[in-house]
């Protein structure tokens, strides 16, 4: 929880898909006081499917998209859809820049966010609802302390990051 799936038509380096996962992870945890560990990216190179698999106003189209997953029913509203989705072309934009493509090849026009999360569960834990982040992560830091100590990098990573946020301490 959240899903930041990239459907693209250009070819993105591991560094590029690096850092697009990790501006996104940051923007996403930092704006809505979340752990980083929640957020998750995956990259779909849709190059190798043909353009007769893929249609927009009927007819056959490729293009770089975004589909993203979020949990339902947090009462969002359109101006802060609208937010996000400039933020993640801009981010989008930003690490495609250097690609070597037509620029109407580099260009994500579709986004599509989606509130259709409605339970969570990763890592072995049932995530609370957005906006109930801190007190979960104070209340169970604790127990991600016993995992770090027996060794899940996921939680060596979460605790550097409490010490690192107020909001988590």
């Amino acid at each position: 929880m959240p899903i930041y799936e990239f459907h693209h038509i250009l070819p993105l380096s591991p560094i590029q898909k690096s850092r697009l996962a990790r501006v996104v992870t940051d923007w996403h945890s930092f704006t809505f006081r979340a752990p980083r560990f929640i957020v998750n990216c995956r990259f779909v190179d849709t190059r190798s499917v043909p353009s007769e698999d893929n249609y927009v106003g009927g007819k056959p189209f490729k293009s770089n998209r975004l589909f993203v997953s979020l949990r339902s029913g947090t009462g969002r509203t359109e101006e802060q859809y609208i937010d996000m989705t400039r933020k993640l072309q801009a981010m989008w934009n930003e690490t495609v820049q250097d690609v070597p493509a037509p620029s109407v090849e580099k260009e994500l026009k579709d986004v599509f966010i989606m509130g259709t999360l409605d339970s969570a569960f990763e890592r072995g834990w049932f995530l609370p609802m957005p906006g109930k982040f801190e007190n979960w992560v104070k209340e169970h830091t604790p127990d991600f302390q016993k995992l770090a100590e027996s060794g899940d990098p996921v939680f060596k990573d979460l605790l550097e990051e409490i010490k690192e946020r107020p909001e988590f301490q």
